[in-house]
């Protein structure tokens, strides 16, 4: 096994920021969301699978020794024929810019299909050198609830009761302080009900009225830019997405474990999941970004579903607490934004609607096709990259999911 991790020089990069905010955001704008009435976009039901001239021909996983077992299709009870169907679509471009796509059934790696053939920017950010390796974006962002919950497990962070800026003894002082700010807890910030005063969907991220903007550009310590936002609102009372929420978590585990988060997240869970490369981009502050920028490969990140999907369990050992994956995937609040029913711990919630069948999911997304959802029902894991950056294609994978993928599973 090869461990890579990439480490910043700790600098401010004019640069690295410009690049930071335009290409590697791990979020849209709200407007980009897909309406969940508009079906413009939306393929045709699936059709008859038809065996001849289709442009995917399936061939089982190749066996790597990073902790997968492998099986054909027909073993897992998926239909070959539906699934060459389904996939030959994103080989015709139907559906666009899908890097690559895995599915695990059964605990099993089924799927294992890289579609990309040329590396971009995200990669030269961090050396990449690997097509089978990308950029996570905002799913990078359940990656650290897994993480945040690992801490609590091992004694680090007392709770998710645990009042927030108690984690963050290293500042003296705190902008626009008011004694609310002592209320927002971990629990808050993991369901995005934290209360500051923040907005990075609503305006252009180039805007200072973009918040995540605001502090890229007017803060060397991200995590200070945070904690001095004024409060907007009650904690614990209405859904703000915050991606320097999320960077702010891992700055919480790492002061109270005392360890990088490429540290932690190597002995507590991409070791014991057997990952293979792990890359992360770094704040001015040399703070893993958590909320963002992760690298990995398709393999490694399919990984994070199968162990959720098996209680915090992985090849025999508890990786995290079966009450943490229980609690993390909760509907702590409903949404309906088109792509989403509800949220949780940094894992968002969805139905499909499949033969008049309703199939639950709790899924990771990041910006540009990044996805890990989690089917309980199915006993399945699908997980997606992608290229499709700042656009609202970036959700059709759902429709894949639903019109051609999923009717696949007996």
């Amino acid at each position: 096994m090869k461990l890579i991790i990439k480490y910043s020089q700790g600098k401010p990069n004019p640069l690295w920021t410009f690049y930071l905010i335009f290409v590697l955001l791990g979020c849209n704008d709200e407007s980009e969301l897909p309406n969940k009435s508009d079906n413009s976009d939306v393929p045709d039901q699936p059709e008859s699978p038809i065996e001849n001239d289709l442009s995917y021909s399936y061939d089982m996983p190749i066996y790597k020794g990073d902790g997968w077992s492998v099986a054909n299709v027909e073993d897992v009870q998926i239909d070959r024929n539906q699934l060459e169907l389904a996939v030959s679509k994103i080989v015709d471009r139907d559906f666009v810019n899908i890097s690559s796509l895995l599915i695990a059934r059964d605990g099993q790696l089924v799927v294992d299909e890289l579609f990309r053939t040329t590396l971009d920017a995200n990669d030269a950010a961090v050396g990449n050198t690997d097509l089978n390796v990308h950029t996570l974006q905002s799913t990078t962002k359940s990656f650290v609830s897994a993480i945040t919950g690992i801490a609590i497990d091992q004694g680090y962070i007392e709770s998710v009761n645990t009042s927030f800026y108690s984690l963050f003894p290293e500042y003296d002082s705190f902008e626009n302080w008011i004694d609310s700010k002592n209320n927002i807890t971990v629990e808050d910030v993991l369901t995005m009900r934290h209360g500051w005063q923040y907005n990075e969907w609503d305006y252009p991220i180039q805007s200072d009225l973009n918040t995540l903007h605001f502090i890229y550009r007017n803060y060397y310590d991200f995590v200070k830019g945070l904690l001095d936002r004024p409060m907007e609102i009650a904690p614990g009372t209405s859904f703000v997405y915050s991606t320097m929420a999320s960077h702010a978590l891992g700055a919480a585990v790492s002061n109270t474990s005392q360890k990088t988060i490429p540290d932690f997240a190597q002995e507590y869970l991409f070791g014991p999941l057997q990952f293979q490369k792990s890359y992360w981009l770094f704040s001015p502050k040399n703070r893993a970004m958590t909320g963002c920028c992760l690298f990995i490969s398709g393999r490694d990140m399919t990984k994070l579903g199968q162990l959720y999907l098996d209680k915090g369990e992985w090849n025999g050992s508890q990786i995290i607490s079966s009450d943490w994956i229980e609690r993390s995937i909760a509907k702590a609040l409903s949404l309906n934004l088109g792509f989403t029913n509800g949220y949780g711990y940094h894992w968002w919630r969805n139905t499909f609607t499949v033969n008049e069948r309703s199939i639950d999911s709790y899924f990771a997304a990041g910006n540009g096709g990044q996805f890990i959802y989690v089917f309980p029902s199915l006993n399945a894991v699908v997980s997606f990259t992608g290229e499709n950056y700042g656009s609202p294609t970036m959700y059709q994978v759902t429709s894949f999911l639903e019109n051609h993928l999923l009717p696949a599973f007996e």
